[in-house]
């Protein structure tokens, strides 16, 4: 029976920054990234080439209505037995809201895990801009935004996309102590890099301008009526302010607070 790898997983909402954050933080060590391996995709063709086992992971989850059952947590470890490399490591990225955290700790308990975040606004005008109206649950992803950020506090180890942007040797730095990888400056300079070369077409996006800042938090494409859903929920006006994000609507193409229309 072959050995499981090292299996470390990043949680996050589609939108926050998770494909740029573990293929920057995978590079210095020539780590392995399972990149949404349960689905609810096939990714056995290009670019990923996963092994057929992957295809067969995405039905049977699908099929157990997108539960942990054993038979789903055993192919997954087959999966990573296959797709391993020389490094014994696989950061496992995850960003979907399924299953809730005590579920996944008992699916698999021995692994290390970190929760990202993103600002919520930003995040939504990401979706926004793109056009993926579908990934867009009830009022605006309201609910499903609320109930991560409420697992997001519960967390051990949590981290912001913001941070990435704004303190980037504090947030690697977290992030390997999150998954307890043996690292130094050289390492974090080396994601630091990564990060700074690579452009991820399916998490990060910026303007032509190398100074202009992401499009996603420049140019806004939000409904007037999900600005007011989120900055008129008292739950998401407490946590953004306990994150020190802006509250102001001007701040994400709207009219400034108090402001006559």
């Amino acid at each position: 029976m072959a050995t499981r790898p090292t299996v470390v997983w990043l949680h996050s909402l589609a939108r926050s920054g998770s494909s740029i954050t573990v293929y920057a933080a995978a590079a210095p060590f020539s780590y392995i990234v399972a990149d949404e391996v349960i689905g609810p995709w096939d990714r056995t063709g290009p670019p990923y080439r996963y092994p057929k086992a992957q295809r067969e992971l995405v039905e049977l989850f699908k099929a157990s209505d997108h539960k942990l059952t054993d038979e789903v947590v055993a192919k997954t470890n087959d999966l990573f037995e296959q797709i391993v490399g020389p490094s014994g490591v696989v950061i496992s990225k995850w960003p979907h809201l399924r299953p809730e955290p005590e579920v996944f700790d008992r699916a698999f308990p021995n692994d290390r895990r970190a929760y990202l975040i993103r600002n919520p606004l930003h995040r939504l005008n990401s979706l926004y801009r793109r056009g993926w109206l579908k990934s867009i649950g009830p009022n605006h992803d309201l609910l499903r935004y609320k109930q991560f950020a409420k697992w997001w506090r519960a967390q051990p180890h949590r981290l912001a996309f913001d941070e990435l942007r704004a303190e980037p040797r504090r947030f690697f730095s977290k992030l390997y102590r999150a998954w307890g990888f043996a690292s130094d400056e050289s390492h974090i300079e080396q994601a630091i890099g990564y990060m700074e070369r690579n452009y991820h077409a399916s998490s990060l996006e910026k303007s032509k301008s190398p100074n202009a800042g992401l499009l996603s938090e420049r140019e806004f494409a939000l409904p007037p009526e999900a600005l007011d859903a989120y900055l008129g929920d008292p739950f998401i006006v407490e946590f953004m302010t306990e994150q020190g994000w802006s509250t102001d609507p001007a701040d994400y193409g709207g009219t400034r607070a108090g402001a006559i229309a």
